[in-house]
């Protein structure tokens, strides 16, 4: 199996994806400075990929100065990557703000510091992908009984099989959570086949699951957790058929234990 650092044809950032997400790209200056501001205001979790995201930390916007046409960044706690990143060409910024994914492309980053604090900087970008898809309802699992998904992969001469949990699940594709030392262990664009997910009422199905985004997000107690953003490849019409009846399925329940409170 190739990861994406083998197999140059396979994609690794929408925003790297014209022909394909052209239409969710943002020019317009001044929507790019609210949707930074934006980020900034609510302190919002940033996977910093550097260069073809083959590494990346955690970190914030902490400032956007429009007068000088920079925008700032919280560096990561691991002087390693720090000197990584500065060495860097580009670095992708990737996060979710109201459930719209945002990629942002920025060039490289500068030493620097902020209200006293150590802090990268770089220029304001030209242009940022805010990935609001609709065509797919995409749906949070239950967590009690969870969503399950098993899968293996070759690590060098070894098979790992993962057995992790779902977070959310739509037509297009899932989220899978686990624990943040388990991150080191997967690469974006890397191809998982026959993956066996359980989906209740429709015993075990069989899916190939691309990786398009890895994070580490903080929970409400202050712990941290991997998550896994996938996509469905070469999806069999029938199987799309019983994963959306599922969703379908679980939303009405949703619906009806709402209305009985």
């Amino acid at each position: 199996m190739k990861s994406a650092h083998e197999d140059s044809s396979v994609p690794v950032f929408e925003i790297d994806q014209p022909e394909t997400y052209g239409q969710y790209l943002i020019r317009n200056p001044i929507e790019i400075l609210t949707t930074l501001r934006a980020l900034e205001r609510h302190r919002s979790v940033i996977t910093v990929y550097l260069d073809a995201g083959d590494q990346f930390f955690l970190s914030a916007i902490v400032a956007v100065n429009e007068d000088s046409g920079q925008i700032f960044l919280d560096p990561s706690n691991q002087p390693a990557l720090n000197q990584q990143a500065v060495q860097m060409q580009q670095v992708t910024l990737s996060v979710t703000l109201n459930k719209v994914k945002i990629q942002i492309r920025l060039p490289a980053l500068q030493k620097n510091t902020i209200a006293g604090k150590p802090a990268f900087s770089t220029a304001l970008p030209s242009s940022i992908l805010r990935l609001q898809r609709r065509e797919f309802f995409r749906l949070e699992t239950p967590h009690a009984p969870s969503l399950r998904c098993k899968f293996a992969a070759k690590r060098e001469s070894n098979i790992e099989v993962f057995y992790l949990p779902l977070f959310d699940i739509s037509g297009g594709g899932l989220s899978l959570i686990g624990k943040v030392s388990q991150a080191e262990k997967f690469e974006l664009g890397e191809l998982f086949q026959d993956c066996r997910l359980e989906i209740p009422g429709e015993n075990v199905l069989s899916v190939n699951l691309r990786v398009r985004e890895i994070s580490k997000i903080e929970l409400a107690e202050g712990d941290q957790q991997l998550r896994l953003g996938c996509e469905f490849v070469s999806l069999p019409g029938t199987r799309l058929t019983l994963i959306e009846r599922y969703i379908t399925r679980l939303e009405r329940e949703r619906k009806a234990r709402a209305s009985a409170l």
